[in-house]
């Protein structure tokens, strides 16, 4: 593991002083800066921000103005806001052919537009794009840096190393990894890459991610596909209070041709929260170590 600090990160973004209005345009970006100290300093989030829980009661009590979705956030509701900084996350895939996710038409290409955008009109803007656990640790401390508060995110991420270093150990001492499969989506099929946070999270937790080496990053895949790589594992993300997309557990097995599958016969199909594993934030580690959990038991 390694990770970097741009000391001078501020004055890189023509920050002269520390920014106290700070826009969060991802759930990502929201908790990292209250996972490092500068909650009390955001002033709008997207529709989609919701944790940690102390922000739905600033948002609740209008400290707190929401500006939109992730992918259509109000740039006249962020300028109304005249933050000091803005922090907008991006996605590098762009036209990496197998479809991309659900057929996008080049939707990660939108974000960095309202960058852009927002850059015009005299922001400060911060981009993030992370694709790996390395990235996020990166991450946390250029917001640190961004935002004055350098050795809160120093501390977290030297935390957050420790426990990551813990799972890394205990995988690289096992003698076997395990085949995994993650869905993403079933409508068409969706899983994920190695070359995203979630395949990265494979890997380290001693997995063997089947479509770690696919072209896209979200995947596009056949059920054949997924019954031929014969999984051990099987994980899928949920979403409390909301019905799972992929139904159950039951109805999983009962899928044509499932039966075969490896994890099907030996009953190895987990759960993780969805927003703790889908946003690559201090969140993700808890992930790690709920994957390392699964896959251990089958080491």
């Amino acid at each position: 593991m390694h990770y970097t600090m741009l000391d001078d990160y501020r004055d890189v973004m023509n920050l002269t002083v520390q920014p106290e209005r700070i826009v969060s345009l991802s759930p990502s970006s929201t908790e990292i800066l209250f996972a490092i100290g500068a909650g009390p300093k955001v002033v709008g989030v997207t529709d989609y921000c919701n944790y940690p829980p102390e922000l739905n009661a600033k948002i609740e009590a209008e400290e707190i103005a929401k500006v939109g979705g992730y992918w259509n956030p109000s740039v006249e509701n962020i300028a109304a806001l005249k933050p000091d900084l803005v922090l907008v996350s991006t996605a590098k895939c762009t036209v990496k052919t197998n479809e991309c996710k659900m057929t996008c038409t080049r939707r990660c290409e939108i974000t960095t537009q309202v960058a852009t955008q927002l850059s015009s009109l005299g922001l400060n803007v911060l981009t993030l794009g992370p694709h790996s656990m390395n990235d996020v640790l990166d991450d946390i401390l250029l917001v640190g840096s961004a935002t004055g508060n350098n050795a809160e995110a120093l501390n977290l991420v030297d935390n957050l190393k420790q426990r990551i270093e813990i799972v890394v150990t205990q995988s690289n001492a096992a003698s076997y990894k395990p085949k995994v499969y993650f869905e993403v989506w079933n409508d068409p099929y969706i899983s994920v890459s190695s070359r995203t946070w979630i395949g990265n999270l494979i890997d380290l937790a001693g997995g063997t991610n089947i479509f770690g080496e696919a072209v896209s990053e979200w995947p596009i895949i056949r059920p054949e596909e997924i019954i031929r790589c014969d999984p051990d594992i099987l994980v899928f993300p949920v979403i409390p209070g909301v019905p799972r997309f992929w139904g159950s557990f039951e109805d999983v097995k009962k899928r044509r041709g499932w039966e075969n599958i490896t994890a099907i016969r030996n009953n190895r199909l987990y759960e993780v929260p969805r927003d703790c594993i889908s946003r690559p934030c201090p969140r993700l580690v808890e992930s790690l170590e709920m994957l390392a959990n699964f896959i251990h038991r089958c080491s």
